[in-house]
């Protein structure tokens, strides 16, 4: 039996972005085709009461130690993928620049491990120029690993961050996020008029860019649609929002309602009229799987890899411009009855090319 071990910051029952649940969703498919895997982890954002730390833990078939957080918390991870990886066929590092990675990437060298390197978007994006410490790394990891790593990207834009920053003889393959599928819940009788955003509320996600799109949108206007933004402000940027609704005469038709999780965010996407990720930059975006797989449609942007919802007509991949997102919205609200219909029906079934049930024999070819 192949064994697999998993080194992340983050974890399933972790509330913080979307890669936790695509660890563990993969994961657990893994385990259930006859990998033997196992996940050596933090605990942060997971309360307390929810997973026993610094022991080994049966997650659903997935063996986990979740280390708990604190000044000894590296050495720990440390120490625990030391013992574990001398039984591991692969190691999978699914970080980029948290300090225990470039580590446990010379570990499993050391071993002479097979070695799989999946950056979860870090590559992207202009954060790297102005920084000389992950300079530095970048020159260690180019240096040790370009040759030796299997780097793993969700998309070809992400791919070619990953060669540009590694080197372009990197290996690199590309496999999109796989998601378990939820039950596709029934919309309200009567769907509430709103455009949903789902995430953190940051500047890379281009809310201002939203807001002012709707301001200038004819049919927004005149309607009584508004804009649901559900998700943690990140550095104040609500704020900022919401000086910018104020000065866009747009009060009460923004609402932002914090985070949402589990049955409540899948009625919430469920209830929409479409869902909407505008972002700058975005290696994947869970969020747009978990929007169509309650029929949901969603305006993307082209700072995301999302193509394929203008391609199977399942909502729209524009630029973020605020007089782009403007003509898209009065484009979208100015669909009939039978349009909506068909591209909600296009959802649901893009939707379902990313179940990670389905897909599963393309990670276990990988590994």
């Amino acid at each position: 039996m192949h064994k697999l071990l998993i080194s992340s910051t983050l974890f399933y029952p972790s509330k913080l972005g979307g890669p936790a649940n695509t660890l563990y969703w993969m994961a657990k498919s893994l385990v259930a085709s006859g990998v033997d895997t196992s996940v050596i982890t933090t605990n942060r954002h997971i309360e307390d009461e929810k997973v026993v730390t610094d022991k080994w833990e049966d997650v659903d078939g997935i063996k986990v130690q979740y280390c708990k957080t604190g000044p000894s918390c590296y050495l720990r991870v440390l120490w625990h993928s030391w013992r574990e990886m001398k039984d591991c066929d692969t190691v999978m590092l699914c970080d980029m620049f948290q300090r225990q990675i470039l580590p446990v990437a010379f570990m499993a060298k050391w071993r002479k491990k097979k070695i799989i390197w999946s950056p979860r978007g870090e590559l992207m994006g202009p954060a790297l120029a102005g920084n000389r410490m992950k300079r530095f790394y970048l020159s260690m990891v180019r240096r040790n690993f370009s040759q030796y790593a299997l780097f793993h990207a969700t998309s070809e834009e992400e791919k070619q961050a990953i060669l540009q920053q590694v080197g372009t003889g990197a290996k690199v393959v590309v496999i999109p996020n796989y998601i378990e599928m939820p039950t596709k819940l029934e919309r309200v009788e009567v769907p509430s008029l709103y455009f949903l955003y789902v995430g953190r509320v940051t500047k890379i996600k281009a809310l201002d860019k939203l807001i002012i799109g709707l301001a200038q949108s004819k049919l927004f206007k005149e309607s009584k649609y508004k804009l649901i933004i559900a998700g943690p402000d990140q550095n104040n940027y609500k704020a900022e929002l919401e000086q910018m609704i104020a000065d866009n005469q747009l009060e009460g038709r923004v609402e932002f309602i914090g985070n949402v999780f589990g049955k409540d965010k899948f009625q919430l996407y469920a209830n929409a009229y479409f869902s909407c990720l505008l972002s700058h930059s975005e290696n994947f975006g869970n969020v747009v799987i978990e929007a169509l797989s309650q029929g949901t449609p969603v305006i993307a942007s082209k700072g995301t890899p999302w193509q394929s919802l203008n391609d199977e007509k399942a909502g729209y991949w524009i630029d973020n411009s605020p007089e782009r997102i403007a003509a898209c919205m009065d484009q979208a609200l100015g669909l009939s009855e039978s349009e909506y219909s068909e591209i909600r029906v296009n959802a649901q079934k893009l939707a379902d090319s990313f179940d990670v049930s389905k897909n599963i024999g393309n990670w276990i070819e990988v590994i």
